[in-house]
């Protein structure tokens, strides 16, 4: 099989892979140190599939127990498997020839060689064995019996299958062997290793991507990681590790290890794999009935290729990041070949989605002809798989000029995919309102309007231009009599869905028909007094959403979050699982539904909406990555983490930079703009005001309300904003005839945090009508500082902290804290001001925090740094730190010293907080 084993480099060398490799195994590595240190266990096992870090792991363990021991490498080999004590022969080499089959003499010779170089050394002898599974029945059975008398311990590794030889197996039921069998690494784990390696703030959507293509094996993880960066597709944009484009699996890294193992295989072997690579997923009887039985039983046994489906026996490759490598390394003219002999057997074309593209790519690949309507197929399902590189290949080379409009719509969609509006617009405005068919007349028309919102044009501009649409439409019918009123119908459906489209992606609330009353009392349970008969409602599925999703602006604005989120799971409902040419609707859903939770305090209901969409992306998330780490950076900015809520937003600020499909970088660099200026960053503020102010205005318009409000707080926070209360409750009313309660709540919540209290009345009389924990807790807070009762203040405290709304929980109990001290309590006042240094600990790094003064600096260090130094602040000893972590002592040390390194102290008692302290 492809030998992918962590301790071998790009040639096969033992020893030359990055350390790297053994991020995530600390605890493996810290019980089979002590397993070996004790006296309870003879032997360490370590088992895993290739690739997953067995002799890194066997190689730490060694570096650890370090002068401890004495060790004897001994390599097992698949050659002399059938030898018996052939990988032994170094060691019994004056051994004559009638004795080398006696395990007796065997091993006297090998214990004396053995004891030689124990008394060299003077320490115990620690034998350690790699791929003990080609160990033969006699070796290991020697070994095991060393083992047991006592006379030296084991540091066996072998792969998962075939497994450990019977006799050292033996070791392990009788309860003297410890057993590590590695699995692949965690999201979790890919993180740290990340981290560790790149030595700066990686995007999440790094190790997710990063992650599920590697399947969680360290050696592939290892070989993408190296290949993207080399390659670009990985690159650093201040500070931020991101991926700047889809993640390439055929670099020099994987196709070094791929070229090597292909030789081991044989030529039948190979003919498969080849086959399986250029048309997976394919039928298992197709690829037997060219390459043979054998061969794909092989294939199958070395784990290469894997059955997928035991009804059709379809095959795939077993780690999909092998494809490209493999079909990198065929030549056109043999993948021709190969195409040929499989489509002489193939008696019809392939059903599913991912078949079809692969056929579609391999012949493209290969210079073979393939039908235009195939072609267009291919391209419109890559483009939404966003494989744009694909997806452009295929539409260029279709003929038909009845197809080519829609093609050519394909490849503006490419182009809308990497937020390049421009292009896209260009495009679709040739061919907006040309075509000679009702499926080329409407075209890539309603991405042109969501094109067309991109740029900023307002709703009422887009719908004005799609009118060329009904004159076109006049003009075909004119031409097609027979046809005219189905063109005309569809025409004017078009128009009905790109109109409540634009209107809902610019969040038109003022503008819309107060519809909500029923979209309340379904979330409320009961009945709506005047919901219009289902029959009302109009009758294409998506105007349904979209018009749902504009309601559902209409009740955010309004402080009404939960219903509003009650709408927009109505929104997702009408709209359905495919939505053909609004590719871009799930995303677009998922930003309105978070925005809701996110208002009304429901932050696990955003988080699993985040959470869900991030699991069923793909490679969307590249695209869309940036929008679910800034809904993450406003959730910890509301909850008063600013210092967190910084580092989120300004590496979301970083993947929006190269693509925003949903137009958030204007939104994300003003709370990001507030999240800097709360911790007192300066510096980092006045950059991201400037980003906030070149940024293009095509924000819906509640998050453009919202977005100027954190910029005045921002503004007020920094010390150069005077007027900030007054132009702050002007923007939470931005009209006099529509209720905004909600957007009233947001500019009063940012008022009472710079300490206007003249702001709680007014908060008091919208309390009634806003839904959801943040509003009820701020509210609640309103009250408490309206009556200045200290047991009122220590209650809305506690509501605060139920909300996880640790700033004004803090501000709560400081107030309580001024009460109690007015009244002379000093008992009770001590127990404010301690509660509310909890919260403050709890808020990361609020204004008065030490440590929130040194967030430029500390933004540099990797998250598990991070947690280190929170830790070391604390006066946790570097053992206290390991156990808390469950790390060894020297991977605290060495994330000391590079913190130290990086924040340019000289020891700990410079960390940033010590000295407050």
């Amino acid at each position: 099989m492809i030998c992918l084993d962590s301790s071998r480099g790009p040639a096969g060398n033992p020893g030359t892979a990055p350390a790297r490799a053994l991020t995530g195994r600390s605890e493996d590595l810290m019980s089979a140190v002590e397993a070996l240190q004790g006296g309870s266990h003879v032997a360490v096992f370590v088992l895993g599939d290739s690739g997953m870090g067995k002799s890194r792991l066997i190689d730490a363990v060694v570096g650890e127990l370090g002068p401890e021991v004495t060790p004897v490498p001994i390599h097992g080999s698949a050659s002399l498997t059938k030898v018996p004590y052939g990988v032994l022969g170094p060691f019994i080499v004056g051994l004559p020839v009638q004795e080398a089959t006696s395990q007796l003499a065997v091993l006297r010779t090998l214990w004396a060689h053995l004891e030689e170089q124990k008394r060299a050394t003077q320490k115990p002898l620690l034998l350690v064995v790699d791929d003990a599974h080609d160990l033969d029945e006699a070796t290991a059975g020697i070994l095991a019996e060393l083992a047991a008398a006592g006379w030296a311990k084991l540091l066996v590794g072998a792969a998962a299958r075939p497994g450990l030889p019977e006799p050292l197996l033996q070791l392990w039921f009788e309860g003297i062997a410890e057993r590590h069998d590695l699995r692949p690494l965690t999201l979790a784990q890919t993180t740290e290793m990340l981290e560790g390696e790149l030595g700066s703030q990686v995007l999440p959507n790094v190790a997710e991507i990063l992650w599920e293509a590697s399947g969680g094996n360290p050696m592939l993880l290892n070989g993408l990681l190296d290949d993207a960066r080399n390659d670009g597709t990985l690159l650093r944009r201040n500070g931020v590790w991101l991926f700047t484009r889809h993640l390439n699996s055929h670099g020099d890294r994987l196709t070094d290890v791929v070229r090597r193992q292909l030789l081991l295989r044989s030529p039948e072997e190979r003919q498969a794999l080849n086959l399986v690579a250029l048309a997976e997923p394919v039928s298992r009887e197709l690829i037997e009935s060219v390459a043979g039985e054998e061969a794909v039983g092989s294939l199958i046994d070395s784990e290469l290729i894997r059955v997928t489906d035991t009804g059709t026996g379809e095959l795939r490759l077993w780690h999909t990041v092998y494809g490209d490598t493999l079909r990198n390394l065929i030549s056109p003219a043999r993948s021709l070949q190969l195409r040929q002999s499989l489509l002489r057997k193939m008696d019809s074309e392939p059903t599913s989605a991912e078949g079809l593209l692969r056929q579609v790519s391999w012949s493209i690949e290969c210079g073979a002809e393939v039908e235009d309507r195939q072609l267009l197929r291919a391209a419109v399902l890559a483009s939404r798989l966003y494989e744009d590189e694909l997806a452009r290949k295929a539409a260029v080379l279709v003929k038909d000029p009845e197809l080519q409009m829609a093609a050519r719509a394909v490849i503006a969609r490419t182009r809308y995919n990497a937020s390049d509006y421009v292009a896209a617009r260009d495009i679709l405005d040739a061919d907006f309102g040309q075509g000679n068919s009702i499926p080329g007349l409407l075209a890539g028309s309603l991405l042109w309007a969501a094109t067309m919102s991109a740029l900023g044009n307002t709703p009422a501009e887009i719908i004005k231009r799609a009118q060329v649409l009904r004159r076109a439409a006049e003009r075909l019918a004119a031409a097609r009599p027979d046809d005219a009123e189905a063109i005309h119908r569809a025409t004017e459906e078009r128009l009905e869905i790109l109109e409540a489209m634009v209107l809902a992606l610019a969040g038109e609330y003022a503008a819309a028909p107060a519809a909500a009353a029923s979209t309340e009392d379904a979330a409320a349970g009961t009945p709506p007094s005047n919901t219009p008969p289902s029959d009302a409602l109009p009758s294409n599925t998506l105007v349904q959403a979209f018009r749902l999703c504009l309601d559902a602006e209409r009740l955010l604005a309004g402080g009404k979050g939960l219903s509003a989120l009650a709408a927009m799971t109505r929104a997702i409902e009408a709209a359905g699982a495919d939505h053909e040419e609004l590719y871009f609707l799930t995303d677009f859903l998922v930003v309105r539904s978070a925005a809701a939770a996110i208002h009304s305090g429901d932050w696990q209901g955003a988080e699993s909406l985040l959470t869900g969409f991030v699991a069923g992306s793909g490679p969307n998330l590249i695209s869309f990555g940036g929008g679910v780490h800034a809904a993450h950076g406003i959730i910890l900015l509301y909850q008063g983490k600013a210092a967190q809520a910084l580092n989120t937003l300004s590496a979301a600020l970083e993947a929006l930079r190269l693509t925003d499909p949903q137009q958030l970088f204007a939104l994300t660099a003003a709370m990001a703009f507030a999240a800097a200026a709360e911790v007192g960053a300066q510096t980092k503020a006045e950059l991201l005001l400037a980003d906030f102010e070149a940024a293009p205005a095509a924000l819906p318009r509640y998050m453009r309300s919202l977005a100027a409000m954190a910029v005045v707080y921002g503004k007020a926070r920094l010390g150069n904003y005077p007027g900030a209360i007054a132009e702050l409750k002007r923007l939470g009313r931005p009209y006099p005839d529509v209720d905004t309660a909600g957007l009233e709540l947001d500019a009063l919540a940012f008022c009472l945090a710079l300490g206007d209290t003249d702001s709680a009345p007014r908060l008091l009389e919208l309390r009634a009508g806003l839904e959801g924990p943040r509003p009820a807790a701020i509210c609640a807070y309103a009250a408490a500082i309206s009556a200045d009762n200290a047991a009122d203040l220590l209650e809305a405290a506690k509501t605060c902290e139920a909300a996880e709304l640790w700033a004004f929980a803090a501000l709560a109990y400081d107030a309580a804290a001024h009460a109690y001290r007015a009244a002379g309590d000093t008992l009770r006042e001590r127990m404010a001001n301690s509660q509310r240094k909890r919260c403050l600990d709890r808020a990361d790094d609020l204004p008065g925090d030490e440590a929130a003064k040194n967030d430029d600096s500390l933004g540099i260090l990797t998250r598990r740094e991070r947690d280190i130094v929170a830790l070391a602040v604390r006066g946790l000893t570097d053992r206290q730190i390991a156990a808390e972590l469950q790390v060894s002592v020297r991977t605290v040390e060495g994330h000391l010293y590079r913190s130290y390194a990086k924040l340019n102290v000289k020891g700990r008692e410079q960390l940033p907080g010590i000295g407050g302290h």
